[in-house]
């Protein structure tokens, strides 16, 4: 039941961003101003708020339905267990919060990405490469395209040889 109202939640969010995103001003000589990024986020918020909801629903439907098979004098499933796949990931928005500035947003990406998935059982080699691939993409695409400073670090002198 958590997951239904975690979904609701994400899609609320979603929906109070999109709102706020089209108060923002417009510029005159772009097709897109600065809603754009956000409204785009709130649309992920919302459909992924939506699909995690039908999914517990569906799967709260699916258990109920086994454990009726199995003994029908049960109508319900038995409480989730609550494990480090959700708490994790808070843990790690905070650890990019205080990390980021020593380590460095890439570094702290990787280690983020790699550590999330090896709770997820991936092979250590795929998790690494993955991990490594994707954070430079990510970091690549936010800090030559879009134009936003992310923390070098000071663990390497304050810059990574081969980012200019």
């Amino acid at each position: 039941m958590r997951d239904v109202f975690a979904g609701i939640g994400f899609m609320i969010a979603g929906i109070v961003t999109i709102i706020t995103a089209q108060q923002f001003p417009t510029l005159p000589s772009l097709q897109y101003g600065p809603s754009l990024f956000p409204s785009l986020v709130g649309g992920g918020f919302c459909i992924g708020g939506a699909v995690l909801t039908l999914n517990a629903l569906w799967q709260r439907r699916k258990a109920a339905a086994q454990a009726v098979q199995d003994d029908p004098t049960l109508a319900t499933s038995p409480p989730e267990k609550m494990g480090w796949a959700m708490v994790l990931p808070p843990i790690a928005i905070v650890f990019y919060i205080l990390a980021s500035d020593y380590l460095g947003a890439m570094l702290t990406i990787i280690i983020i990405m790699f550590s999330l998935m090896l709770l997820r059982k991936t092979k250590i080699y795929v998790a690494l490469i993955t991990s490594v691939v994707m954070s430079s993409a990510i970091y690549f695409i936010f800090s030559h395209y879009l134009l936003i400073p992310l923390p070098q670090g000071v663990l390497l002198g304050g810059s990574l040889p081969w980012i200019s």
